[in-house]
């Protein structure tokens, strides 16, 4: 039974995931890592947005994590990188010792009550997930799974980045 619910779960997450592309951003408030309030209203329609969900025990958030800092010196003043952290399965002290031995300059949001997460439809088994929010507010793609390279994540920055409604 307990596996059902779980394969339900997955099934609705994604599907609501899914539903998102073509779709206004939802909005969010919380707090980051740093203790520092924010509010994605604060920038939605004004700048393209990625947010990328992670933990810091899943080993392909660990592979891919130094071409996150890799994409926020190269393009962070094109595009504001969000990093979620799903402290729900973390605590935020593995969260900052994650960011901290990354060196993830970019602002990075402790999920604790799993809020975020639901309303983009990510769930753990799916991390990393990674958003693409375009400059007018709505999401415009969608990628789970880690990227194997820097160039990866420099295609779908600079598709982001170009985009326009």
């Amino acid at each position: 039974m307990r596996y059902l619910l779980v394969g339900l779960l997955l099934l609705a997450s994604s599907a609501l995931a899914g539903d998102l592309i073509g779709q206004p951003a939802p909005a969010f408030r919380g707090e980051t890592l740093a203790g520092e309030p924010f509010d994605l209203a604060d920038y939605l329609g004004k700048t393209p947005i990625v947010l990328h969900f992670w933990t810091s025990w899943c080993s392909l958030c660990r592979d891919e994590a130094p071409y996150w800092a890799w994409a926020q010196r190269e393009h962070g003043d094109r595009v504001l990188i969000v990093g979620v952290n799903m402290t729900f399965q973390d605590t935020p002290d593995e969260a900052r010792s994650f960011v901290k031995a990354y060196r993830w300059d970019f602002p990075v949001l402790a999920d604790g009550t799993h809020a975020v997460a639901a309303a983009y439809g990510v769930v753990v088994t799916t991390s990393p997930t990674t958003f693409f929010i375009g400059i007018d507010g709505t999401v415009v793609g969608r990628r789970i799974g880690a990227y194997k390279d820097k160039d990866a994540i420099e295609q779908d920055l600079l598709r982001l980045i170009h985009w326009r409604p």
